[in-house]
Parts: structure tokens; C-alpha cells; sequence
């Protein structure tokens, strides 16, 4: 394998890989075309973004998807629609402008304007007090910004928080069409395939209707502004449920009154939103702008075109969502009612009957409004991740027994109701706890029920199965190493990839140094330690006390994760 240190030397080409050749990962001084990268910005699930400088020195930032095995023709033909879409819609100021596109060797790229201090909605909303008026005069900016869209035949098909971003001056700007499509272009998609993201779909886009129109990008964008305003989502499934109980709440459960969770919200603005939410995309709004401006009369307090739910209609809404439970209690009231009739000249036993008829029917109209599973359960959902961020603080202070035990909790919260992701997240947090308090075999166990949960999220999967081998090798357990290494896959690509392939021996630790740079800036202090680790087991002590050092340096604030671990293995080598 070659040296990693080759691939970085300044002003590389991507055009010098020749065909056999496996692409390597953009680093600092990479050229794409007249742009020379610095430092990557992020990792999504197709491409990675990078800041680069121009020939005028000017930043920008250049999304690069890598040809390679695993690719298909319809991912990169999906790229390509992205930067096509993009290039269309540049002029709109909640738009994120992209300069220009290209391809050289296996290397695709879009470039675009560099945002400094931005945000996505979803962390804006975690981290800054926004009011109803705020989140309402984001989204009616993003609707113009699709109405834009919509006029050129461009339907986004992915709306979600994260897909909106937010300035350093406070200005929504829409991103990423890596799904969109081109209406005057034929299509690139599988039928029967998903397009989207499941809890933003419309109720079309979960039935992969072939013909999609504008009024799904408007769909998705109410699903946002319910989000935004409640904090939960239109229907009871929460995130991280299966697909498919997502996909059928989406196509048939009927949303909740927002004003249910918030109070604040004019019955104005609740008409907009629920106007947004039809089902039959014919009883939308007929365009974006329309919704845009519905919204800026609801701000103002004026009448607005969506009508208002009557409690005729809330009740309508109820009845169909509960049909099957009333239609049994009718047929069992109807029941009770003959049988009363039947019998009701018979003496003492006929009068006990009907007493027991009566019993039943009040049993079955209990059982019909009993609240749903999902319903009683959503309050351990938020306990839980109110655990886990109270867990982090004490970790933070390194109180590692109390943190545990908070994680411990919040796991079994979201066992509880079947929540596996964030089960594995809290397990993760749990088992480096436990290596604090020197607990080691505790922690094997933990990692291992994450590696094997089916249902935990992949990224967490592939950053508990690196950790597990990392344990291993440090324990001198080299089958156990093997075993994790071997029953579960390694990712196929992103950040954890090169740290899992260094602990199996298949990178040096200074190969891995090499890509740090290039690797997204909140994986760069787990290389380090990865590094750290690689050296410390080949007996090069003074080289791993300086890459535990630069990983302590990269943790923000010191006191996360791995700084306490990276602390705790240099003191082990200074009594070596």
C-alpha cells in the first residue's frame, strides 16, 4: 500500500490516478480543476464537502463524489442532477449558490459558496430560542425559495431540517438536491423506489408514486414548520421507527392538532399547517407561494384561505382514525340493545343478562378510548434523551459512576418502546463509562450488543465495532479483535473506515495520521487516538504519547470524549 504522506503533497492532481489506482480521499493541497482543497467541512451519505480556495484565493466549498466501486450509474447520475439543479436555481437568495461543476478522473465535484457560521435548522432549533414568528418567517422564505423552483419544473423531493441552512445573518438557504428531479428530464429513478427521507415524505412520495408534483415539496415543508413550532412530529411514530411503521403513518394516520402541543399557535396558523398535511395532494395549497403567503397573513393576524377545523371536522378526523374500535362497540351495542329487547320480559335471570350485556359493552367502550401504545410511551421517549444529555454533563465532570448509571436508564427508556437507535446511542456512552472506572469487561459486553443490534443505526454500529477492536487489541485479546473485525462488516466508506482498517493492521498509524486532515474536523481527536493506540501496541511509546497528546488538543471542550480516555493511556505509559 502506498504511503499516505504521497498523497498529500501540495497541488496533486486528481487526474494523476491512473485507472488502477484506488481514489483516495481529497487531503490539504488536493486540486480539483483550478480549486486547491484545505480542510474537509462534513460527510453526507453520498459525498463529502470540502473548503477549497480558488485561483483568486477566494473560499468556497466543493462537494466531491468518488467513482469507485459500490457506485451505481444512478448515483452518480443523481450527482450530476444535483449540480445541474443547483446551477439553474443560483440566483435566488435562499438558494445556496453553487459557481460551477466538473469532473476530473473519478472525481465529481460541485462548487459552491462557503457559508461561514452556518447552521442547519435542526441545530438552530437545539441551540437558539426561537420564537413562533422566527421558525414561521424561515419557512415562508424556503416556500418562495421552492416556488422558484417549482417555476423552473424543479421538484426538490427532500425537505428536512437539516437540508435547510441558516446564515450568520440569519437567512434561510435551501440545500442539497441530490434527489431532485428535473421534470423535462426523464427519470433516474427504480419504480417502486423511495425517494426522500421517510418522516418528511408525503403520503405519495410512501406509495413511490411514479408522478410527483409540486404539492409534495410542500407537504414535506409542513411536516418541517409542525416539527419546528411543536417539537414533535404530525404523527405518533417517533424517530428512529422502523421504515415501514413510518411509511404507513405517513400514507394513513391522520396528523394531530398542533395547537394540541402548543397553545401559542393561532388557529390561523393551525389551518395553514393542517392544509399542508391533506393527504390528497388536490387539497393543498396549488403552489408554494400560496402557502408562503397563507403564512404571512396568519403573522399578521389576517383571515387567511385555509379553512378552519370546526369540531365537526375534528371529530370526523377522530372517527376515521378510530373507525375499526367504533365499529366494534356499534355492533356490540347493537348486540346489547336486541339482546335487552329479547329478553326483557323474562323474570331475574333474563334482568341478570342484561346486566352482563351491559358490563361488556362498558368494557368495550373503555378499551376503544384507552390512548395507544405510542401515546403512553412518548414521554419515556424524552426522558430518555434528557438521560443522556445529563449523562454527558456528568461525564463532562467526570463523574463517571453517575453518568452510567443516568446512561443505563435512558437505554432501558428507549428499549421500552422500541426505540433501538437511540438505545444504541446510550449503550455507546455507557460502555466508555465503564472503561473509565476500569470496568473493561463490561464494556466487551456492551459493545457487543450494539455491533449485533440489527436495529441500531449503522453509524453508531461501525463506531462501537472500532472501539470494540481497539478494546480487544489493548487487552491483548487478539481472537476477540479478529472476531469483531470478521462477523461485522467494515464500513465501505466515510471516517471510521481508515481508523477500524489501522487497528486491523491494514493502515499504519501513520498512514492514518496522513488523512487526518482530511477527515471531517469532529472525527480528527478519535484518529488521533485510534494512532495513539496503533502505536502504543507496536511498543513506539514517544510516538503515541504525541498522537494521545494532538487527540487531547483536538477534543472541544477537553473534557469530551476520547480526551478522558487518551489521559488515562498516557499515564499508563509514563509507569511503563
Amino acid at each position: 500500500m502506498a504511503k499516505a504522506a504521497q498523497s498529500k503533497r501540495k497541488g496533486a492532481k486528481a487526474s494523476d490516478a491512473t485507472p488502477s489506482d484506488e481514489p483516495k480521499y481529497p487531503g490539504k493541497g488536493f486540486r480539483l480543476g483550478e480549486y486547491v482543497i484545505d480542510q474537509a467541512l462534513g460527510q453526507g451519505s453520498m459525498a463529502t464537502v470540502y473548503l477549497a480556495r480558488d485561483q483568486s484565493d477566494n473560499e468556497v466549498a466543493i462537494k466531491v463524489f468518488i467513482e469507485g466501486a459500490g457506485v451505481s450509474t444512478t448515483m452518480l447520475e443523481r450527482f450530476r442532477r444535483e449540480a445541474e439543479a443547483s446551477k439553474k436555481l443560483r440566483r435566488h437568495p435562499n438558494i445556496l449558490t453553487v459557481y460551477a461543476s466538473g469532473k476530473e478522473g473519478p472525481y465529481h465535484y460541485i462548487v459552491m459558496e462557503n457559508i461561514r457560521r452556518s447552521k442547519t435548522l435542526e441545530n438552530a432549533l437545539e441551540s437558539t430560542s426561537m420564537s413562533i414568528a422566527d421558525i414561521v418567517l424561515v419557512v415562508i422564505k424556503i416556500a418562495h425559495a421552492l416556488r422558484y423552483a417549482h417555476d423552473r419544473r424543479i421538484l426538490h423531493r427532500d425537505i428536512k431540517p437539516t437540508n435547510i441552512l441558516i446564515d450568520e445573518f440569519g437567512e434561510p438557504r435551501l440545500s442539497d438536491f441530490g434527489v431532485a428531479a428535473l421534470i423535462d428530464w426523464p427519470s433516474c429513478t427504480v419504480t417502486g423506489a423511495l425517494t426522500g427521507t421517510p418522516l418528511y415524505m408525503s403520503p405519495e412520495q410512501a406509495r413511490t408514486d411514479r408522478k410527483l408534483t409540486a404539492g409534495s415539496d410542500i407537504y414535506s415543508l409542513g411536516v418541517v414548520l409542525y416539527e419546528s413550532l411543536t417539537g414533535v412530529l404530525p404523527y405518533h411514530t417517533p424517530h428512529g421507527s422502523p421504515v415501514r411503521e413510518v411509511l404507513q403513518a405517513v400514507k394513513e394516520e391522520e396528523p394531530r392538532r398542533p395547537r394540541l402541543f402548543r397553545k401559542e399557535i393561532s388557529a390561523d396558523l393551525e389551518a395553514v399547517i393542517l392544509k399542508t398535511l391533506e393527504k390528497d395532494p388536490r387539497d393543498r395549497y396549488t403552489d408554494a407561494g400560496a402557502f408562503a403567503a397563507d403564512l404571512e397573513r396568519a403573522l399578521m393576524g389576517r383571515p387567511v384561505s385555509a379553512r378552519h377545523f370546526s369540531a365537526l371536522d375534528h371529530l370526523r378526523h377522530r372517527l376515521r382514525r378510530h373507525r375499526q374500535a367504533i365499529l366494534t362497540l356499534l355492533l356490540a351495542g347493537a348486540a346489547a340493545s336486541l339482546l335487552y329487547y329479547h329478553f326483557r320480559s323474562q323474570l331475574l335471570r333474563v334482568q341478570y343478562e342484561s346486566l352482563v350485556h351491559f358490563a361488556q359493552l362498558h368494557n368495550a367502550r373503555h378499551e376503544a378510548v384507552r390512548p395507544s401504545p405510542t401515546e403512553i410511551t412518548r414521554p419515556e421517549a424524552r426522558r430518555a434523551w434528557n438521560e443522556i444529555r445529563l449523562a454527558r454533563n456528568a461525564m463532562r465532570a467526570g463523574d463517571w459512576s453517575r453518568a452510567q448509571f443516568m446512561l443505563d436508564a435512558a437505554a432501558g427508556l428507549s428499549e421500552a418502546v422500541n426505540d433501538h437507535r437511540t438505545a444504541a446511542i446510550a449503550r455507546l456512552e455507557e460502555a466508555r463509562c465503564t472503561i473509565m472506572q476500569y470496568e473493561q469487561d463490561h464494556a466487551v459486553r456492551i459493545y457487543q450488543s450494539i455491533v449485533q443490534d440489527e436495529n441500531a443505526s449503522p453509524a453508531t454500529v461501525a463506531v462501537a465495532q472500532m472501539e470494540l477492536v481497539a478494546m480487544a487489541l489493548l487487552r491483548d485479546d487478539r481472537e476477540l479483535a479478529l472476531n469483531a473485525l470478521r462477523d461485522t462488516p467494515i464500513p465501505s466508506q466515510g471516517p471510521i473506515r481508515p481508523m477500524t482498517l489501522c487497528l486491523g493492521g491494514e493502515l499504519s498509524p501513520e498512514e492514518l495520521q496522513a488523512m487526518i486532515p482530511s477527515l471531517p474536523t469532529r472525527y480528527r481527536s478519535q484518529a488521533h487516538l485510534v494512532a495513539g493506540i496503533a502505536h502504543y501496541l507496536e511498543g513506539q511509546f514517544a510516538a503515541s504519547k504525541a498522537a494521545l497528546k494532538e487527540c487531547i488538543t483536538h477534543s472541544t471542550p477537553s473534557t469530551d470524549w476520547p480526551a478522558p480516555f487518551a489521559r488515562m493511556l498516557i499515564s499508563d505509559i509514563d509507569r511503563q
